[in-house]
């Protein structure tokens, strides 16, 4: 792209209107913008920073970034259109494991430490849905493989009647 990479408005010369955002990229009836992009990078590599991982060049992960956004509004519309989802009861639920697992004892001082960290809650909590929705729908794909034999459960069956003396 021709465009420089950056969120900030900026001024068309022929027409002086302010550029607002624009899109980077379409996925079926959604897009994906600028804006979307550039605060996807800045976490991430607040993150990498963090960890002390060495930053790969802004090109190279920002195309990584955006491929990643692609297959996630992929994901998210089939899911949609599986009538895959979750909803804020179960929703609060994993992100109360989270914050357990993380040894916080409510949601409210989850939420609290998440904010001190630089992260929006409630972007937050939407991208844990995300990927409570894509463990469903590849759990879901691999059901739907499945396929036991009556001869596998057979020897199945045996194989326990032996273990077990019965």
């Amino acid at each position: 792209t021709d465009n420089p990479p950056s969120s900030a408005p900026q001024e068309t010369a022929a027409s002086g209107k302010v550029l607002i955002d624009r899109i980077v990229a379409v996925v079926n009836d959604d897009v994906i913008t600028r804006h979307e992009l550039d605060e996807r990078l800045t976490i991430v590599m607040r993150e990498l920073s963090k960890q002390g991982t060495r930053l790969p060049a802004v090109e190279a992960l920002e195309k990584q970034l955006l491929e990643r956004m692609i297959m996630d509004k992929l994901q998210a519309q089939f899911a949609k259109e599986s009538g895959v989802q979750v909803d804020d009861a179960q929703l609060d639920k994993a992100l109360r494991r989270i914050a357990q697992d993380n040894k916080i004892p409510s949601l409210a001082e989850f939420r609290t430490r998440l904010e001190q960290d630089g992260v929006e809650y409630k972007k937050f909590r939407e991208e844990i849905r995300s990927e409570i929705v894509a463990t469903r729908l590849r759990e879901r794909e691999v059901d739907s493989r499945l396929v036991i034999s009556e001869g596998e459960i057979e020897n199945y069956l045996v194989t326990q009647a032996k273990q077990t003396g019965k």
